[in-house]
């Protein structure tokens, strides 16, 4: 229905259309979700180009090596402008520079044949090559790509490269298999993810094995699913503990007095995880084999944390534990919702600020990098919101959040 309108038109033209279901069963939305793909893919393509636009400017105005890695600074920029982690803008910038060796693919992002997930199953094999085989690669696979999903398209893209460069193809498989990750991410209602990245034996290994052991339980009559058993029998074989439920834990909890009294069901902040329900929080105290409770004192106004620390030179022990609980176990870089790896001065200890919870943040470890970037300027505010001013001048403001988000 829109194939023949030019990208920058269809926003006018689809809000314009009139949809009638009993007329055409909804064809003319679903042209409308087609079409809207379609802007979404061009701005997409154009964003990419000024980012990459952004990291030129900057190494031809100001030069690469002045004033810290120029590739940091316009991460920690991408990051505050689009409220996104340092880590999600770094993956954006790569995947910008990425493109602009690769033309043709670009060009069909921008006329939205391909979409954004395409074009980093594309662009992941062609790290290691030349210029001149990045061309050749650019050319050969254009043509091919409308129609394929992100897996096939990856798929042409690795033998295509493999065709061209055999040894940098291999370079970059080692370069990855080196490359292992283990990250855990927090959900809702108690609930969390473990994902692990390294050598495809070793973890199709280790997936079997618990799979074939949960065949057997299943099979001698355990009545859990298999998902139930291998989730199980993994905490077991890593943690060395007898059962699941014998865990020793230290149980940071925010709970309002009525919820503890039973006279209400507000829900209960799990230090580091996020809102539970107050049954859940029973439960994971019950299970607990030795549990530990800190007590948390909030902000009657504000519902955050507050304390006073005595002068010194680094945050640890009880004041950076305070700090973490504070700001919920997350980065407090603007748009950052990465774990906390440092405990940082606001205002450096070497340019008088005092180590205490008022000059105190959790950062990421990129966010900490970018801060100390020149250029850029960190202050604590005296209603302790944290402003983040950019080399460019915009300023960004992060506020503690609040350990009870549904207060009043």
């Amino acid at each position: 229905m829109f194939e023949d309108v030019p990208t920058e038109d269809l926003p006018t033209v689809i809000a314009a259309v009139e949809h009638d279901f009993e007329e055409d069963m909804g064809a003319s939305r679903v042209d409308a979700i087609t079409g809207w793909d379609r802007v979404i893919r061009h701005a997409q393509a154009e964003q990419l180009k000024e980012i990459n636009g952004l990291y030129e400017d900057r190494n031809r105005v100001i030069g690469a090596f002045r004033e810290g890695d120029p590739a940091l600074h316009v991460i920690g920029q991408v990051s505050l402008a689009r409220n996104i982690s340092p880590g999600a803008a770094g993956s954006q910038f790569g995947l910008a520079l990425q493109l602009a060796d690769l033309p043709q693919v670009a060009e069909a992002l921008k006329a939205g044949l391909i979409s954004e997930p395409t074009v980093r199953a594309i662009c992941r094999p062609v790290s290691g090559l030349s210029t001149e085989d990045k061309a050749l690669f650019d050319a050969e696979i254009a043509p091919k790509l409308p129609g394929l999903t992100p897996r096939r398209a990856g798929q042409l893209a690795e033998r295509i490269v493999i065709s061209l460069d055999a040894d940098a193809a291999a370079e970059r498989a080692e370069r990855r298999r080196e490359d292992v990750r283990v990250n855990l991410t927090a959900h809702p209602d108690g609930v969390a993810t473990l994902t692990v990245e390294g050598p495809a034996e070793q973890l199709t290994a280790a997936h079997a094995a618990l799979e074939s052991w949960a065949l057997g339980l299943r099979s001698a009559g355990d009545e859990r699913s298999l998902e139930q058993i291998m989730c199980t029998t993994l905490f077991e074989r890593v943690t060395g503990a007898s059962h699941a439920t014998d865990t020793t834990v230290e149980v940071g909890i925010v709970i309002d007095v009525a919820t503890l009294m039973g006279a209400a069901g507000n829900p209960v902040e799990l230090v580091g995880h996020g809102p539970i329900a107050p049954a859940v929080a029973d439960e994971l105290i019950g299970n607990a084999h030795r549990v530990f409770y800190r007590r948390l004192i909030t902000d009657p106004i504000t519902q955050t944390l507050i304390a006073r620390d005595e002068r010194r030179r680094y945050f640890d022990g009880a004041l950076a534990g305070f700090i973490r609980t504070r700001d919920r176990h997350r980065c407090r870089q603007p748009g950052c919702d990465c774990r906390i790896r440092d405990v940082d001065h606001i205002t450096a200890y070497t340019d008088g600020g005092i180590t205490r919870d008022d000059n105190g943040q959790g950062l990421c470890r990129r966010s900490h990098v970018i801060k100390h970037l020149p250029g850029w300027n960190v202050t604590a505010q005296t209603d302790g919101t944290i402003s983040w001013r950019t080399p460019a001048g915009h300023t960004y403001r992060s506020r503690a959040p609040s350990l009870h988000p549904l207060a009043a």
